[in-house]
């Protein structure tokens, strides 16, 4: 993380996040959350619904987490989600070829070998683990036996376990099987969308870098149904005139670094597929400026043509600048008619719809956002010094865990009581506030700055005079004073 040491202290000492069965031999590669990491995430997730589906005006769905195998063999999953896999001849670890090969340019400097990593299949990335020397970093020995490992995780329904069934990869193949009966049960047209989050389970091989490889992560995605034939209109109630004048930070196939380009010119060439993906990128630079990542941290890449998945007539991941480098936080693809024609094809239900009086298979755009990567984004980018020692996250509001912290200047009944009036008035304005009387004012104010609280109310004997109060500031550590009154009427 950024200045590393000091967040990983204040995400272990408040347990933002932590790893899950700590007081067992711990599994890698899952996480719990705490009180804070939980709220933090919860408006994360509150940020995309607000743009996505109610912002869009789409529908948002639940399917389930369990797939039966049939489901994931129309998908293609069971023959082609995998990763490349070495394994260490003498102490039998396993890692991922690709990022272990990725890992060994960036900390050599060359971007040239880095880029390249992308376009070498499992014997070319082998072969060369061996040739610029990469040993297993547990033992030192030699690393082969390269195979493609399918990450879902398998499981079985029922009692004697005759049907197998994985835990979902993805939450999209829930709303393609579903599609036809939604479409019908709504009255929808073409275009038309659906949202959904929810958990899915990847079996990472070597998962590290705390939320960033992980086997089990949410996912908020968006699969919007079009008409191929049809022009584009509008959609999601967006003016496009407008965003098509928007200036984004995008990597060409090719290029190693981003440069700024106008949505309307990367369409114009081809980069950003057609007028509902740019609507995605758009509304994905609008969730990301809103939870506070800077727009010099973050960037659109276009995938090259040897990483696209196999349903893929196009990619685009949003990438974030992070101490591990730059990590995908959303992945945006043109998934053709691949999903519906291959469900279609193996259910034998005719899963095409009624558009314009004509039978149609809808081409899907799809936005697949982590959640766990955006809120390590988030952290990472956010540790300050305040200048006196302490370490605070200079979070935005729109994701701070609480918006006031409520204090008590010492421990007094009458000051207390107050206290508790305020907390309490605020939480019935459905404002969350954190309340503390433990400790002195001012560490109450550095614990509260640590976990990215904007604002400390402190009541103090004054307030039981003339009814004001303190209102300190976070980043600024100034302090104005306000009426209880005027405080709660503005929330």
């Amino acid at each position: 993380m950024n200045n590393e040491s000091a967040a990983e202290d204040i995400v272990k000492r408040r347990a933002i996040f932590y790893r899950s069965f700590g007081i067992y031999a711990e599994v890698g590669g899952f996480y719990d959350y705490g009180p804070i990491g939980l709220r933090i995430k919860r408006k994360i997730e509150e940020a995309w619904r607000k743009l996505f589906p109610e912002g869009m005006g789409l529908l948002e769905v639940e399917t389930s987490i369990v797939l039966p195998e049939v489901v994931l063999k129309a998908s293609g999953h069971l023959a082609t989600f995998t990763d490349p896999v070495g394994v260490c001849g003498s102490c039998h670890t396993s890692y991922r070829l690709d990022k272990l090969l990725e890992e060994y340019y960036e900390a050599n400097g060359d971007g040239e070998g880095l880029g390249g990593v992308k376009k070498l299949k499992l014997n070319d990335l082998a072969a060369r683990i061996s040739s610029v020397g990469i040993k297993c970093s547990k033992c030192g020995g030699s690393i082969g036996n390269p195979e493609n490992f399918n990450l879902m995780f398998k499981t079985q329904i029922g009692q004697k376990g005759t049907e197998i069934a994985y835990l979902r990869p993805e939450t999209a193949q829930g709303i393609f099987v579903d599609f036809k009966d939604i479409y019908r049960a709504y009255g929808l047209k073409l275009p038309c969308g659906i949202s959904q989050v929810g958990k899915v389970f990847r079996n990472e091989i070597s998962p590290r870098q705390q939320l960033v490889r992980v086997r089990e992560f949410t996912q908020m995605e968006t699969e919007i149904f079009i008409d191929k034939e049809a022009g584009f209109g509008s959609f999601g109630g967006v003016d496009f005139k407008k965003i098509e004048a928007e200036r984004i930070s995008f990597a060409r196939r090719g290029e190693e670094e981003g440069s700024e380009y106008t949505i309307r010119s990367l369409l114009d060439d081809g980069s950003i597929p057609n007028e509902y993906f740019a609507i995605l990128l758009y509304k994905e630079k609008e969730l990301v400026d809103l939870l506070g990542i800077g727009k010099e941290r973050y960037r659109f890449r276009q995938l090259e043509k040897e990483e696209l998945p196999h349903y893929s007539m196009g990619n685009i991941d949003l990438e974030v600048k992070t101490s591990y480098g730059y990590i995908e936080v959303a992945g945006n693809a043109h998934r053709s008619d691949y999903d519906l024609s291959s469900h279609a094809k193996l259910s034998g239900e005719d899963l095409s719809v009624l558009s314009n009086e004509k039978k149609v298979l809808p081409h899907v755009i799809e936005a697949s956002i982590g959640v766990d990567r955006l809120l390590f984004s988030v952290i990472d980018g956010a540790v300050r010094d305040d200048g006196r020692g302490w370490k605070l996250l200079a979070l935005n509001s729109s994701v701070a865990p609480y918006e006031y912290a409520v204090f008590p200047l010492q421990k007094d009944d009458g000051l207390i009581k107050k206290a508790k009036e305020i907390h309490e008035g605020l939480g019935a304005r459905r404002i969350c506030s954190f309340y503390a009387e433990a400790g002195s004012i001012g560490k109450r104010y550095a614990r509260a700055d640590e976990i990215g609280i904007p604002n400390a109310i402190t009541v103090d004997f004054d307030t039981l005079k003339d009814g004001t109060v303190t209102i300190r500031d976070r980043d600024s550590s100034k302090q104005v004073r306000k009426s209880i009154d005027e405080l709660l009427r503005a929330t």
